[in-house]
């Protein structure tokens, strides 16, 4: 047992070293307490007549010193002591400071407990590979790593680079390569030790070791030839792969182990874990939507997503309430998923921005925005706002061009976004809303 505490602690410090031992910026939060003191009695100003007056101007009181002290009990005791001289406790001083900042809107903003649905600020960091730009012209994954700051990038070329984020650089922590790979899909491991890479043109998948910072590959079942659709489950117990066929594959993530296949009466084009990974939607490309129990491997529903044509992509929200699916025509329809035991489950809202075939579709972490992309179009990305709707109108900006949006991401606590195109850029956001990382 001792054994295995020791073992841990090992690979949390082998984790932390590799990820931070190249980045001296690490920022020490000091607690100050500050103690009360006691106030300080010495005059605001000094009036230069009390220092030339007479020492006869009050019979009997030879002190300079005396006489200023008898001037003012005289005054005080004919004219009372005004309210600027009175000196007040600390907690006084506060509450009026308080009072003036509460009439002063512009020295004070408070912070809405909502995220306003008309403007986001927004603020464009440098990108995230900025220091490597080798990981090739189409960036087809950004992922954030779900305990530490940073984030995994990977492209065509087959390179896959680590860096930290935050501050106006994001240095490079770590870099490999996998010969004749195409990195389509990757994803961290719930406790952010290890990583899950895969690629269309390849049998295997890899697995990347962030403690031994090594990549090792795994075969696939043999049932499956080229995992056009990879997927972790949220909870990193289940791996969902499929080649684009009728079947989509329920994977062991652990022993790598094939404990179900799924069977459709049409081909699927994407499936999506709800968000306690119970069950799983896949998506049809005649836009048939079916509900499987990954405890009994059963489905519980299929219904038809309203006005669908042609399918393409489909989310499930952090928070469990909303399932978006996307399609060719570049319609995305938001259910409620309380409300799909219904024979005919139509869509609360209905998404219409884009004109091309929507290829990504993300929620941040509290459900309140939601990424929408077309890889078709240039600068085709849209984020909404949750439960409005409304589309921000200040994102993305006009005056920069994103070229072609590949795939997009938030960070764990929606503090930043990145968005990968098909010029080798992985750009980096700053959502100010959030705080943290």
């Amino acid at each position: 047992m001792k054994r295995g505490i020791t073992d841990s602690i090992e690979d949390e410090t082998k984790l932390s070293g590799l990820l931070f031992n190249k980045s001296k910026a690490i920022v020490e939060k000091l607690k100050r307490n500050i103690e009360s003191k006691d106030v300080d009695l010495k005059p605001v100003w000094i009036d230069e007549d009390d220092i030339h007056l007479a020492a006869n101007t009050i019979p009997n009181k030879k002190s300079k010193v005396l006489q200023s002290e008898r001037l003012k009990q005289k005054f005080e005791s004919i004219m009372g002591t005004p309210n600027w001289a009175k000196i007040g406790n600390k907690q006084d001083s506060e509450d009026e400071t308080s009072k003036i900042i509460q009439k002063v809107g512009h020295v004070h903003k408070k912070k809405s407990l909502t995220l306003p649905k008309n403007y986001l600020e927004v603020r464009k960091f440098p990108n995230i590979n900025s220091e490597t730009k080798s990981e090739g012209k189409v960036i087809s994954c950004v992922e954030f790593h779900p305990k530490l700051s940073a984030a995994l990038v990977g492209g065509q070329s087959g390179i896959v680079s680590l860096f930290s984020i935050g501050g106006d650089t994001n240095n490079k922590l770590h870099s490999f390569r996998l010969k004749k790979w195409k990195v389509t899909a990757a994803y961290f491991s719930p406790d952010g030790s290890q990583a899950y890479l895969a690629s269309e043109l390849d049998h295997s998948y890899c697995l990347y070791d962030l403690v031994k910072a090594k990549p090792k590959l795994h075969q696939l079942p043999l049932c499956v030839k080229r995992p056009k659709i990879f997927k972790l489950s949220p909870n990193g117990k289940y791996l969902a792969v499929s080649d684009g066929f009728d079947e989509i594959h329920i994977i062991c993530a652990k022993s790598n182990e094939r404990l179900r296949s799924l069977k459709h009466n049409s081909k699927v084009v994407s499936v999506a874990f709800d968000h306690n990974c119970q069950q799983l939607y896949c998506y049809c490309v005649q836009g048939d939507i079916t509900i499987w129990d990954l405890s009994t491997y059963r489905a519980l529903k299929k219904f038809y997503d309203n006005g669908c044509v042609n399918a393409s992509c489909i989310t499930d929200s952090p928070c469990g309430k909303l399932l978006a699916a996307g399609s060719k025509e570049g319609i995305v329809n938001i259910y409620d998923t309380a409300n799909l035991d219904g024979p005919s489950p139509f869509p609360i809202k209905t998404i219409s921005n884009l004109t091309t075939k929507i290829t990504d579709i993300k929620f941040n972490a509290t459900s309140e925005i939601m990424a929408v992309s077309s890889n078709c179009y240039p600068n085709a990305v849209k984020l909404v706002h949750i439960p409005s709707y409304h589309v921000f109108s200040n994102f993305p900006q006009q005056s920069f061009n994103y070229n072609n949006v590949q795939t997009m991401n938030f960070s764990p606590n929606s503090g930043y976004m990145a968005l990968g195109n098909d010029k080798g850029a992985a750009y980096l956001f700053r959502l100010k809303y959030y705080k943290n990382y």
